[in-house]
C-alpha cells in the first residue's frame, strides 16, 4: 500500500491509485486512479468541492473524493465495461461543470456547441478516433455562415479544441493526429476614419441611435456595456456615467444583466455636460438603451451600409482609443476604456494611426524639413 499499489480483488489484477487526494487551486479534492479494464489501462478522477469553506466541508470533500475512487477501482470488469458514457453524454457533464467557473454567456456559447458533432453524439467517447474526427473537420470545412461564407479555419478549430476539452476531461488521453483547412488571409478590421465617422453621424435618425455611436464611438464602450447602463449609472451632478454592467444572454437565451468579467472593465467616465443632454431621464432600475446587443450590432450593419463605411460596431471602441492618444498619455486611454497596464490590446490594435492624421502630421513635418534643412540640401 505504501507505493500506491492496490490489489482489486475483485478480478484479480493490480490497479494503481494515489495515497490520497490531491487539493486543487479551486479549493475541490481531486483522487486519480487506474485499472486494466479489458486489456486496457483506464484512468479515472475524481474531484468533489466542498459544500462551504470551513474545515469540515473540506475534509468530508477530501474523504468522498478517495471513496469514489476506491468503489471504482473494486468493480468487477463486467460492470464496468457496462458503462458506456456518449459524446453526448460527456458533453453534458463537462458543461455542467464548467458552469461553476465560467460567465453564463460563455457557458451559452457550450450548450450551443453539442450541434456541430452529431454524427458521434451517440458514440462512446473511449471509441473516438482521428478518423472520425477529421470526418468531422473536412464536413465544417465545407459548410457557410449565416452569411454564405466558408467557416474559416479559426471556428473550425475552437469548435475541435472544446470537444477535445471535453474527452481530457473525461479522462480520454489520446493523441489525435487532425488536419485543419489552410487559414486564409482573414480580412483586418481596422477603426474608421475621422471623415468615416463623420458620415456614421450624418446617417443616425433618433436620439438612441446618437447615443449607442457615441457611447462605443467617444467614450470605449462595448456593446454589452452600452446596453447594461440603468438610470442609476447616469450620475447628473458629476456629468459622468458609471460602467459597472454588461448586458449578456444567459443559457436560458434571456438577456441578463451580470458584473464585468475583470475588475478593469468597472470604471467611472466623464462625459461633457452638453453631451449629457442625450441620455434619457429614467427610472435607477431602468435601462437606457432599449435595444439588446444583438439587436445594436443589427442597426450599426444598417448604419455603415448607408454610410458606406467598412467597419464593426466594437471597432468604434477602437476609434474611440485612436481618437485619445492623439491628446492624453496611455494610462488614461487604459483607464477610459477599461484596459489592463500595458494591455497588448490596446497598442498593438487599437491605438493605429488614422491614414488622414497621419498625412497631416506627414505634411507638417515636410513643411519643417524644407524650412530648416532645403536650402543647404538643394544648394
Amino acid at each position: 500500500m505504501d507505493n500506491g499499489i492496490w490489489p482489486n480483488r475483485a478480478n484479480g489484477k493490480d490497479v494503481i491509485i494515489m495515497a490520497s487526494a490531491q487539493r486543487l487551486n479551486s479549493g475541490a479534492w481531486r483522487t486519480q486512479a487506474t485499472k486494466t479494464v479489458d486489456g486496457k489501462q483506464v484512468r479515472k478522477s475524481f474531484t468533489v468541492k466542498p459544500e462551504d469553506s470551513s474545515k469540515e466541508a473540506s475534509k468530508r470533500a477530501k474523504a468522498q473524493s478517495e471513496l469514489m475512487a476506491r468503489e471504482w477501482l473494486f468493480q468487477t470488469e463486467e460492470e464496468e465495461t457496462t458503462k458506456i458514457i456518449t459524446v453526448n453524454e460527456a458533453i453534458d457533464r463537462y458543461n455542467k461543470n464548467r458552469s461553476e467557473v465560467l460567465s453564463e454567456s460563455t457557458i451559452a456559447d457550450y450548450l450551443r456547441m453539442k450541434k456541430y458533432f452529431t454524427p458521434i453524439l451517440e458514440k462512446d467517447i473511449n471509441d473516438i478516433s482521428t478518423d472520425m474526427l477529421q470526418r468531422l473537420i473536412n464536413d465544417m470545412a465545407m459548410q457557410t455562415n449565416r452569411y454564405g461564407q466558408r467557416l474559416n479555419d479559426r471556428t473550425i478549430k475552437n469548435r475541435i479544441f472544446y470537444l477535445l476539452a471535453v474527452l481530457h476531461y473525461c479522462e480520454i488521453n489520446k493523441t489525435f493526429n487532425l488536419r485543419f483547412p489552410v487559414p486564409e488571409e482573414e480580412k483586418e478590421y481596422n477603426p474608421p476614419e475621422k471623415s468615416e465617422f463623420h458620415r456614421l453621424l450624418d446617417n443616425l435618425e433618433t436620439r438612441e441611435d446618437r447615443l449607442i455611436i457615441m457611447l462605443a464611438g467617444l467614450y470605449t464602450l462595448r456593446r454589452g456595456e452600452i446596453c447594461g447602463l440603468r438610470g442609476k449609472d447616469i450620475l447628473w451632478d458629476m456629468h459622468s456615467i458609471r460602467v459597472s454592467h454588461s448586458r449578456v444572454l444567459n443559457t436560458d437565451k434571456i438577456w441578463v444583466l451580470r458584473p464585468p468579467k475583470t475588475k478593469k472593465s468597472i470604471r467611472l467616465i466623464e462625459i461633457d455636460p452638453e453631451l449629457m443632454a442625450l441620455f434619457p431621464h429614467v427610472g435607477p432600475q431602468e435601462l437606457i438603451i432599449e435595444r439588446n446587443p444583438n439587436e445594436c450590432t443589427k442597426f450599426f450593419e444598417r448604419l455603415r451600409k448607408k454610410a458606406c463605411v467598412d467597419c464593426r460596431l466594437h471597432d468604434l471602441r477602437k476609434y474611440a482609443a485612436s481618437i485619445r492618444s492623439d491628446i492624453m498619455p496611455t494610462k488614461y486611454v487604459e483607464a477610459d476604456g477599461g484596459w489592463k497596464k500595458g494591455s497588448k490590446v490596446l497598442t498593438t490594435v487599437y491605438d493605429r494611426p488614422f491614414k488622414e492624421s497621419r498625412h497631416e502630421y506627414s505634411k507638417k513635418f515636410n513643411n519643417m524639413a524644407v524650412e530648416d534643412y532645403g536650402k543647404k540640401l538643394l544648394g
